[in-house]
């Protein structure tokens, strides 16, 4: 029973333990999270949603409609009709050259109406137009996700750089506090001066002062990352710490000709092209088939509604044929419009030339960027290294009494500098290396 119990206390101080430990969140569950959290990115959903229903709305024009009517008239002033009386006149013998005769005063009709278009080329070429704006909306989204992706990746680089920042700032705070340890015992036993214990204390606030202003930009970065993540603002996570290892250049496989950047300008002049089509076929006949079931009533009383009466009866009608719509002359509206639709096509190929040298400008500069970056990034790694022993050496001479104070603070000014470009040169060199993913379409490797 005492085994039971002690096992039972411990359980529930690893479980406390656990609990309060912040979680992890790699980049690749980040890119998760967001994908499918990011109210942006739900957004363009929606819209790929829409063009879908678009295009069964246009599908839909090709039913039948079928319309049920009802009418029901009281002629207060009932109209007249003359007709031809000369075949009256003759039967009668009586001169009656025209023949009146008038409506009765309520008139009653319900049925209903068929139509169905047969051919009718705007239709089909509307339904082709809905579908490339369906694949613009899908294009939008994919490339609304490889966006997301890239600026999740941006935040959570920053942050990793920044940990990485004020671990090294850390470093030499207790760096410096050893130096101020030392150089106080110094000071007591009269070998150095009280102006080189204020030097270190300054130096030391410093470093605070830079450590907090680190701290704050850390914390808007993780806010910023659980907007993005669409996260609680009090959710409490951790990220990894920077990978510093550089990718070779399997990276370079040239710039990829899917990328959405590059479709979409395309799709749009197939909807221009498929627009002008649209407008042409309103020269061409149009072919439905129309039809009719309807009953009418005329009586001459209200009551006979309600009560058997000679009047009181209702005529059968039907009736199906076609129905041809041929377009004679528009006011030259057609003409105007497909002018206009060639003025907008040849913008819109312009435009797509134009975004195809800018994105090889942009990949023949990102690949630029990288090689220069990777560079940059190893000697600033060696002066990282190389500052660091610069300065354990100084302070090991002035520890001996054969450096100054002044030559040991500049060692580390130095080496703070040094510290700042090294963590520079390592952002630099992740963000031209997503630039190049991006452009290359290997944005997929970071997700996996």
């Amino acid at each position: 029973m005492r085994k039971y119990f002690i096992g039972a206390i411990l359980w529930i101080f690893v479980s406390f333990h656990c609990s309060g430990q912040d979680r992890i969140l790699t980049l690749k569950e980040c890119i998760r999270i967001g994908l499918e959290n990011n109210l942006v990115l739900k957004n363009s959903a929606q819209n790929v949603q829409k063009a879908t229903l678009g295009v069964s709305e246009s599908r839909a024009r090709l039913l039948p409609i079928i319309n049920g009517f009802g009418n029901f008239t009281n002629n207060v002033d009932r109209g007249a009709s003359v007709t031809d009386g000369s075949g009256m006149s003759a039967l009668l013998g009586i001169d009656m050259p025209y023949m009146e005769t008038k409506g009765l005063k309520y008139v009653t009709s319900g049925g209903l109406k068929l139509s169905m278009p047969l051919y009718h080329q705007t239709l089909y070429t509307r339904i082709s137009i809905a579908e490339k704006i369906r694949s613009l909306n899908n294009y939008a989204y994919e490339k609304a996700k490889e966006d997301l992706i890239v600026e999740i990746s941006k935040i959570y680089y920053l942050a990793q750089t920044s940990a990485e920042q004020i671990s090294l700032i850390r470093e030499n705070i207790g760096r410096l506090e050893k130096l101020r340890d030392i150089t106080r015992a110094y000071h007591e036993n009269g070998v150095v001066l009280d102006i080189d214990v204020k030097r270190v204390n300054i130096n030391l606030e410093n470093l605070r002062v830079q450590l907090d202003n680190s701290q704050a930009v850390y914390e808007q970065q993780f806010n910023l990352l659980r907007y993005v993540l669409d996260l609680p603002p009090k959710e409490r996570f951790t990220i990894e710490p920077v990978d510093a290892s550089i990718q070779e250049d399997q990276l370079l496989t040239g710039l990829s000709p899917h990328l959405y950047e590059l479709r979409m300008p395309e799709l749009q002049t197939d909807i221009i092209s498929e627009n002008k089509k649209y407008i042409r076929s309103g020269y061409l006949p149009s072919l439905s088939l129309v039809s009719q079931l309807s009953y009418t009533n005329y009586t001459d009383k209200f009551r006979n509604y309600f009560h058997d009466h000679p009047s009181n009866r209702w005529y059968n009608g039907f009736y199906w044929g076609l129905s041809l719509n041929v377009p004679v002359f528009d006011g030259l509206s057609k003409r105007i419009n497909i002018r206009k639709t060639e003025a907008d096509l040849l913008q819109s190929q312009y435009n797509q030339e134009n975004v195809q040298k800018n994105l090889q400008v942009q990949y023949l500069n990102s690949v630029n960027d990288w090689s220069n970056n990777r560079r940059n990034y190893k000697k600033q790694q060696d002066n990282h290294a190389l500052a660091e022993e610069v300065y354990e050496v100084t302070l090991l001479k002035y520890k001996e009494g054969v450096a100054s104070m002044s030559e040991l603070l500049q060692d580390e000014m130095v080496l703070s500098e040094a510290q700042s470009n090294y963590i520079s040169a390592l952002l630099n060199c992740k963000l031209s290396e997503l630039t190049i993913r991006k452009l290359t379409r290997q944005l997929d490797t970071l997700s996996e």
